[in-house]
């Protein structure tokens, strides 16, 4: 009998945090989908929970409150479930255009395909490109990881490198409007767009290493050229598939990390839920040399300090071998068709 109590406490318990946890996403959601309108998010937030204290005002009890209340939960869900991307956004000018590709055989030909040269973060020349690939020319498939900052979190950026001619770069980011604060926090709301920027490699590299002084590693895939070409083939219709129809991003389950591995799951016949997938993207390089996705002929610590490119790609500049200068470290790939990088 004293077992009662203690499990009527943690109902009461549970069932407050699950009110709590509730009622605090509708009200994010609520604000951040509202910010952008006219500065009307406060009053919507107040509206509310004049609401949410007039239920609890007229309920028998708290406990009858909180359950009656979720029913503000499930309208804002409901609402929320309908939201999609708007359009004729403005954008800012480094995510301006978006690429449309074309496959014509074994040719591959990216449109609006960035290519800036920078002075600072924010100078630039704006440079939008055409330019074609030979499929049968695609040899490796490259990773970039990426870290601004912030411990265990790293940006991937996915490189595919062909026979005598420069790498395609593809960077899976979110795509924000013209002025739009750009936040983890905004990014599990409905915020940003999924965007696929398709550039030079020496803009995406140089930009990080060199004017934004972030830490940047480099390291090959085992992936077959083979796998590499369905990989690229797939990621170009996925592009073209947002470019038709936009989908949001989210911070959680479709961020790159997330987007590259449903590549690479579709293309190998591998099905890992997101939710199995490391939530620290930092982690994957430990992941990728412990499992063998990432070539590797190094101890571990050997293996982390040759990767990082900065030096490398500074001192690379304008040269015409940029590409060439920041890869010095890395070995043949090693492949197997069981292998396959799994980010």
């Amino acid at each position: 009998m004293a077992g009662k109590p203690i499990l009527k406490k943690l109902g009461t318990s549970g069932l407050a945090l699950l009110a709590a946890l509730a009622h605090g996403w509708a009200l994010l959601a609520l604000y951040f989908w509202f910010s952008s309108v006219g500065g009307i998010a406060f009053a919507v937030v107040i509206g509310y929970l004049l609401l949410l204290g007039i239920i609890f005002r007229l309920a028998r009890n708290w406990r009858h409150g909180a359950a009656v209340s979720l029913v503000l939960v499930v309208a804002v869900g409901s609402w929320w479930s309908q939201r999609v991307p708007e359009t004729g956004l403005r954008y800012p000018k480094e995510t301006e255009q978006a690429a449309k590709l074309e496959v014509d055989g074994n040719f591959l030909t990216v449109h609006a395909m960035r290519n800036f040269r920078y002075r600072t973060p924010a100078d630039f020349e704006a440079r939008w490109t055409s330019r074609t690939y030979d499929l049968n020319h695609l040899e490796y498939v490259d990773l970039f990881f990426n870290n601004w900052g912030m411990a265990g979190v790293d940006h991937i950026i996915t490189s595919f490198v062909f026979k005598d001619q420069p790498p395609l770069a593809v960077s899976i980011e979110l795509r924000s409007e013209q002025g739009e604060p750009n936040t983890l926090l905004r990014g599990f709301f409905k915020q940003y767009e999924l965007f696929y920027l398709w550039a030079d490699e020496r803009d995406v590299v140089a930009l990080r290493t060199t004017y934004r002084k972030e830490k940047v590693s480099l390291h090959r895939t085992s992936l077959t050229p083979q796998n590499a070409r369905l990989l690229l083939l797939e990621m170009a219709r996925r592009s073209n598939e947002l470019l038709e129809a936009p989908e949001f991003y989210n911070t959680l389950t479709d961020n790159c990390t997330n987007a590259i591995a449903q590549h690479v799951d579709r293309i190998t016949g591998h099905d890992v839920p997101w939710y199995r997938r490391p939530l620290r993207t930092g982690e994957y390089v430990k992941l990728g040399y412990d499992e063998g996705w990432l070539v590797q002929t190094q101890a571990w610590e050997d293996f982390q300090a040759s990767a990082v490119i900065n030096e490398r790609a500074q001192a690379g500049g304008e040269d015409a071998e940029f590409s060439t200068r920041i890869r010095t470290h890395l070995p043949a790939a090693v492949r197997t068709e069981e292998q396959y990088p799994a980010p």
